[in-house]
């Protein structure tokens, strides 16, 4: 029995936020190969993580405004809509943070499970 699903019981948005999730899960698995230490190097994995978030934050900036910046003529016109803009990527972000962030709240243990043999392999020399 295949699970396989024709493309034709497929819906165009159904299509459109299979390939929004794909991207999403790419950018992280990238950001995740990020977080792993350089051989050699001891580093606290919460910093790597941190230095992580933050670049990723200011990817996401600078690349989406230039996706803004492409929809004007020039930039006075972009300055014009400077409050327009931000009010609705922040307004996009929060909404994606609280979604995330409850998710996570409801399945800390679960998604967390990681944690606790991170711990053991970051603290194992210690006594």
């Amino acid at each position: 029995m295949s699970n396989r699903i024709d493309a034709a019981d497929v819906t165009e948005e159904e299509a459109l936020n299979a390939v929004f999730f794909d991207r999403a899960d790419q950018f992280i698995k990238l950001a995740n190969e990020f977080c792993r230490p350089e051989k050699g190097k001891t580093i606290e994995p919460a910093d790597i993580r941190g230095q992580v978030g933050a670049a990723m934050l200011f990817a996401s900036a600078r690349f989406n405004t230039w996706v803004s910046a492409n929809t004007f003529k020039n930039g006075q016109e972009m300055h014009e809509a400077k409050e327009q803009v931000m009010s609705y990527l922040i307004q996009q972000f929060q909404a994606m943070l609280e979604d995330n962030y409850d998710e996570y709240c409801e399945q800390f243990d679960n998604y967390l499970r990681f944690r606790k043999m991170e711990d053991f392999h970051t603290h194992k020399h210690e006594h």
